[in-house]
């Protein structure tokens, strides 16, 4: 090829990427926030300026209260109680909460009380959970700080007409008492470290019954909790729908609480669970980085965790509202999407718009015993070492797995970096959506005064016509100093990199015991007149820190 028609083509690039920064620009001018002029032709960057001022209906971000979603069978083969996971679980935080439950909630066999010497039947493809595994369970608690919620079963103590599809997966036949038995001792092994008792997975997604008998199920199943174990007001969650992008289910389920006038829902559910999946990957679905990184995605959530907050809102008493199932793809996640690096992104930006929202936890649902790229089916021999794509960890194969070397996977690394925001009151950043393509910000005042800034390019670098972001901020006059951590991959391919070894947050990563390699280290950045350009190259995330003067 010629150097003429090299020339060329660069100028070509430039123009196309001018026209783009133009454009962009001209529709933030026509909000009226969040923009200054393009940049000249051939500066392969797009301008934006922000301006953080207070925002009263906005959530907190704690960066310390990373949860996680883990299968009910994960607990009972001993996966999840392993002595690797502490540590995985602690470099995230101290605060997080355990989820115990997932599809598999239904197909585990409790042992305990009368059923404690009961052989499992044969539908009970979950395992069998005892004594051991709680005893277990308080050991990983006790270590990393975390606490746990508890799933019980629920097609196995309903009416059996009301199950969707009994042959499929048929549930072992644990009965109330017996669910309740497993919720006894886990009270009196774990304490407050048991939060509260979720009822079924997706009741929607396997039986036929409505939100308001699904609500009397929550009933009868704290009736009999609060008998067993007296003066304990063990509470229930739910209903922990299927992952709808539209709040119908919630908004009948609240109505239904609501109508019960004879019953204080305050003493009986402790929050309102909720699922959600960026996309799917059920059936002949699919999902694709860019559908991932959209800002129709983000949108979409933006309008699901809002209506959440809303229904939530109309009980009247406080009650949270969390996110106990959730990630990037439902059915185990998308191969080359949940498992590439657009996930460190995506799970930081996810994070925080969640907190912003008023949302109190996001679970992320995972595997706790898998190898990377391993996918098997439920109906596995192996069941439930299935991995899943969107999983926070796997091993390289089965003698890492061995030897307890668990392998930190884009997700990870996406949820460390939001680990590195204190607690603090989200501000409003005055950005317009017809950003969004190109530009996610998030900011937090702190409770010690800092304020801290995420702008996350969510273009792909491998695309020719991706640019820089080039953010300036209109810094508070008490802020003197800046700091900035970088979220970046080196990974050939872009958003598409497979290759978490090439993942870094300030220069820093995790070892395969789940340990970082240090502290993440950042760049100074200046401010100028009350002003701080920050430029943020696509397929990364800058999270920018103002300090007062000492």
């Amino acid at each position: 090829m010629s150097g003429e028609t090299v020339d060329r083509r660069r100028r070509s690039r430039r123009i196309r990427r001018s026209l783009l920064a133009v454009g962009l620009a001209t529709g933030l001018a026509a909000l009226g926030a969040g923009a200054l002029a393009a940049p000249a032709a051939g500066t392969d960057s797009t301008a934006f300026t922000l301006t953080p001022t207070s925002d009263p209906g906005s959530g907190s971000a704690t960066g310390d209260d990373i949860s996680f979603s883990v299968e009910s069978a994960d607990l009972a083969h001993g996966f999840l109680t392993k002595a690797r996971m502490s540590q995985w679980l602690k470099t995230l935080g101290s605060n997080g909460v355990l989820r115990l439950g997932g599809y598999s909630m239904d197909l585990v066999w409790p042992a305990f009380g009368a059923y404690r010497n009961a052989p499992a039947p044969p539908q009970a493809i979950g395992g069998t959970v005892d004594q051991g595994d709680l005893n277990q369970l308080k050991a990983l608690l006790d270590d990393s700080g975390w606490k746990v919620t508890l799933g019980a079963p629920l097609k196995a103590v309903i009416d059996q007409s009301k199950i969707k599809n009994p042959a499929r997966d048929p549930s072992p036949p644990v009965t109330l008492d017996q669910a309740v038995a497993e919720v006894k001792a886990a009270h009196e092994t774990l304490g407050d470290d048991m939060l509260a008792v979720e009822i079924g997975n997706e009741y929607d997604n396997v039986t036929t019954l409505t939100p308001a008998e699904y609500y009397e199920v929550l009933k009868r199943y704290h009736a009999a909790i609060k008998q067993a174990v007296p003066g304990v007001n063990i509470k229930v969650t739910g209903p922990s729908a299927n992952t709808a992008t539209t709040n119908t289910l919630l908004e009948d389920f609240v109505a239904a609480v609501r109508a019960d006038t004879a019953t204080d829902s305050r003493q009986v559910i402790s929050e309102l669970s909720n699922h959600l999946y960026a996309g799917s990957h059920c059936g002949s679905n699919i999902m694709t980085i860019p559908q991932l990184m959209s800002a129709n995605t983000h949108l979409t959530a933006r309008n699901k965790l809002r209506g959440i907050m809303e229904i939530t809102g109309r009980l009247g008493n406080g009650m949270p509202a969390v996110l106990n199932e959730s990630n990037s793809a439902s059915c185990s996640g998308m191969p080359g999407v949940s498992d590439a690096y657009a996930s460190s992104l995506w799970s930081l930006s996810y994070l925080l718009q969640t907190a912003q929202s008023g949302v109190e936890r996001l679970h992320f649902h995972t595997n706790t015993a898998a190898i990377c790229g391993d996918f098997q089916p439920r109906d596995s021999v192996n069941y439930p070492i299935s991995y899943r794509y969107y999983g926070a960890f796997c091993a390289a194969d089965r003698q890492a797995l061995a030897a307890n070397r668990l392998s930190a996977t884009p997700l990870y690394y996406g949820l460390w970096a939001f680990h590195q925001i204190p607690n603090g009151k989200f501000l409003n950043v005055n950005l317009p959506d017809t950003a969004l393509p190109q530009l996610r910000v998030y900011a937090v005042e702190h409770k010690t005064g800092k304020m801290t800034v995420v702008l996350i390019n969510v273009q792909d670098p491998a695309v020719s016509t991706s640019t820089d972001d080039a953010v300036t901020i209109n810094v508070p006059a008490q802020y003197t100093s800046g700091r900035t951590v970088t979220l970046s991959s080196t990974g050939a391919g872009g958003l598409a990199s497979l290759d978490a070894a090439k993942i870094s947050l300030g220069g820093a990563t995790i070892s395969d015991r789940g340990v970082p390699s240090g502290e993440p280290s950042g760049a100074q950045v200046p401010i100028t007149d009350g002003r701080s350009t920050v430029t943020v190259a696509p397929g990364t995330a800058q999270i920018v820190t103002f300090s007062t003067r000492p």
